[in-house]
């Protein structure tokens, strides 16, 4: 399955690196009621085993953090695909919107448009959910280096699921940076967090918004920071600089 909604993008591995940790815009609080509920933040939340060693380099609560892609497959570092959960969460299908995989029960099993062009309805329609018709998300996750955490080489995860906001900015950041230099492995980027307000007449909710900047004045600062033991050459394929 490829890494893009309707796109035929290819690209060779470069680095095979562990997971070691993944960030959240959210948390749970308790309500006067004394139960828990969900809340947006506007800053990242690190979880897993190093997520003490996240914190102790850029504090409780960064809005903004500097990373790096060992990769440039959209598949490995900036996954953009469609899920269709159940009301317990679980994934019932995934897909590229050419491609599906529908969970059978025992595995997932692949799917064309091109033999069933209305998947997605029927996905839908075999698979009510309390959200009806509407349950369709597009979710986007980046696997990343935050080169500010040392002592631990290894990728960060973060997933959103703004549709009309994180999904489109982050994405098109990414495939710009691509285009014009024809590798992301050799930029910083900034990946930022901030509150917008919705626009909606008579709504005063505010939402989490997530943008990806190329911001490559911060090479040489990332270097000095993780000298002399490291390089940031180190961690881009080839050893380029």
């Amino acid at each position: 399955m490829r890494g893009r909604i309707y796109r035929n993008e290819q690209g060779a591995a470069i680095l095979e690196l562990p997971e070691i940790g993944r960030l959240h815009i959210g948390k749970k609080q308790m309500g006067q009621n004394g139960k828990e509920y969900p809340v947006s933040v506007d800053y990242f939340i690190p979880a897993g085993k190093y997520a003490g060693m996240f914190t102790q380099a850029l504090g409780d609560k960064p809005q903004t953090i500097q990373v790096i892609f060992p990769d440039d497959s959209p598949e490995k570092v900036c996954n953009e695909r469609y899920e269709y959960r159940d009301n317990a969460g679980a994934l019932v299908a995934k897909g590229d919107g050419r491609t599906f995989e529908i969970w059978d029960g025992k595995k997932y099993v692949p799917y064309s448009v091109d033999a069933y062009p209305d998947i997605m309805d029927q996905i839908a329609k075999n698979n009510p959910t309390k959200r009806g018709t509407d349950n369709w998300d597009i979710v986007l996750t980046l696997r990343f280096i935050v080169p500010a955490v040392r002592g631990i080489v290894g990728v960060w995860q973060f997933s959103t699921k703004g549709k009309a906001s994180s999904v489109r900015n982050i994405r098109e950041s990414f495939d710009g940076v691509q285009m014009m230099r024809g590798t992301v492995t050799q930029s910083v980027f900034d990946l930022s967090v901030q509150f917008a307000k919705s626009n909606k007449p008579g709504v005063s909710s505010r939402y989490p918004v997530v943008s990806l900047v190329a911001n490559d004045t911060r090479i040489e600062a990332i270097r000095k920071a993780i000298a002399p033991t490291q390089n940031l050459s180190l961690l881009l394929p080839d050893g380029k600089k």
